[in-house]
């Protein structure tokens, strides 16, 4: 006779009948304390239905129907990782899409174009920070690959997208996305950086993701990281998820991984009250942006 763990539903309930109720105040401090630790980021109150709508969408695969007990599942010391790691996927995926953000795409081409007049090597190093599914990492590819093209000379660049995700690497890995992706994007770029491969379906092309690397990295523990020396940190959209503290500590890091000259660029409001003592807040209305100008 086997005995059904409590918090599931029976064998012979369907997903669709499965009533899972709404989370409580105490149920939700645990699930955000939990998380906060696994990654730093943090839900505040106003971001709960967010937090519980990727919770149940993963309870009702499971069969759950008490936060309490999938909880418990979760953290579990080792049982509870390889579940941890697809819950990730469904907290951290968001809508994305290839040139998100025109005007500080725009202020990265300008970037790109200073540093490239300065270099005697003539290479450009980037950073896509908190990179998701790939499409900020590409899109910075396009620019530097059209900057290139621009002064006629031989594309001499790299560009390493971190997330803490394995599933959203994966996928920038493969490099194929739906066309309401591509929304945005330069049209003559579809054609030049882009393989249809069905109907619905375009790759990258090979020459751009032969220069695009992927890389796994909590941005919690981004002083772990060796990337260093580079001539663009992009990180958009990414910080407002973190508490005050923990944002300016990630700050000062990717401060310290600029080259001299080197421009970092995030969200707009997202580090007003921030800042470093090698860095200057960029003139320009377009982007939030600092450069390093001391060594």
């Amino acid at each position: 006779m086997s005995v059904q763990p409590q918090g599931m539903f029976t064998s012979d309930m369907s997903q669709d009948e499965l009533i899972i109720p709404n989370m409580d105040d105490r149920q939700f401090e645990s699930w955000r304390s939990f998380v906060e630790e696994k990654l730093g980021t943090h839900f505040p109150l106003d971001q709960k239905s967010r937090l519980q709508s990727s919770l149940t969408i993963r309870m009702r695969e499971l069969g759950y129907n008490d936060y309490d007990h999938y909880l418990q599942e979760v953290s579990a010391p080792l049982q509870g990782l390889g579940e941890w790691l697809v819950l990730l996927d469904r907290l951290v995926i968001g809508e994305t899409r290839f040139y998100r953000d025109s005007n500080a795409m725009a202020l990265a081409y300008l970037v790109m174009k200073s540093r490239l007049k300065r270099k005697k090597d003539r290479n450009l190093a980037i950073w896509s920070v908190g990179c998701s599914s790939g499409e900020e990492s590409y899109s910075l590819a396009f620019l530097c690959d059209s900057l290139f093209k621009e002064i006629k000379c031989e594309p001499k660049f790299g560009v390493t997208g971190i997330d803490v995700s394995w599933g959203v690497l994966g996928k920038g890995r493969h490099a194929v996305y739906e066309q309401r992706r591509m929304t945005g994007l330069p049209r003559a770029w579809k054609s030049t950086y882009f393989t249809q491969l069905a109907e619905n379906e375009f790759q990258v092309q090979e020459n751009i993701r032969q220069r695009v690397c992927f890389a796994k990295q909590n941005m919690r523990d981004i002083s772990q990281s060796p990337i260093n020396n580079q001539d663009l940190i992009y990180c958009q959209n990414v910080l407002i998820y973190f508490r005050n503290e923990l944002r300016h500590e990630i700050l000062n890091e990717l401060g310290d991984r600029l080259a001299l000259g080197g421009v970092l660029i995030i969200g707009a409001g997202e580090a007003l009250d921030w800042s470093h003592p090698k860095l200057k807040r960029v003139d320009d209305k377009r982007a939030l942006a600092f450069q390093r100008v001391r060594d």
